[in-house]
């Protein structure tokens, strides 16, 4: 009888934790769904973050050079760069030189592929 009710008691958990992970909540979404959602979005942030502190990193550099770099390594050479040099996803951030002022950094985005819709970019 014991073990009854203790196979019972273990299937109704099972039922709430899919319930709570995996049904549909409102918006259509699962629990689970929902999270990983907004585990995007924050990693979106975090690279935009990142951007801001290379960002200020490189006009740093280039108020003392009058230009900014030609590429991230003309940099690396004279000061280290720390982990803005990082997307949330652990890939390097693309940088493109557009004149001696102003820079575009960008970010694969959540595919990992370059030239995406879901590609991060900003100028600076």
């Amino acid at each position: 009888m014991k073990i009854r009710g203790f196979l019972a008691l273990l299937l109704l958990t099972m039922v709430v934790v899919y319930f709570i992970f995996f049904a549909k909540v409102g918006g259509g979404k699962g629990g689970l769904q929902t999270m990983v959602d907004q585990n995007a979005r924050a990693r979106v942030k975090l690279t935009m973050v990142n951007f801001e502190s290379l960002a200020r990193e490189i006009q740093t550099f280039a108020m003392t050079r009058e230009s900014v770099p030609e590429d991230l390594k003309q940099m690396r050479r004279s000061r280290p760069l720390g982990s803005g040099l990082f997307d949330a996803w652990g890939r390097e951030i693309g940088y493109e030189k557009l004149s001696d002022t102003s820079f575009r950094l960008t970010s694969a985005g959540p595919d990992g592929a370059m030239n995406t819709a879901d590609d991060i970019v900003k100028d600076y």
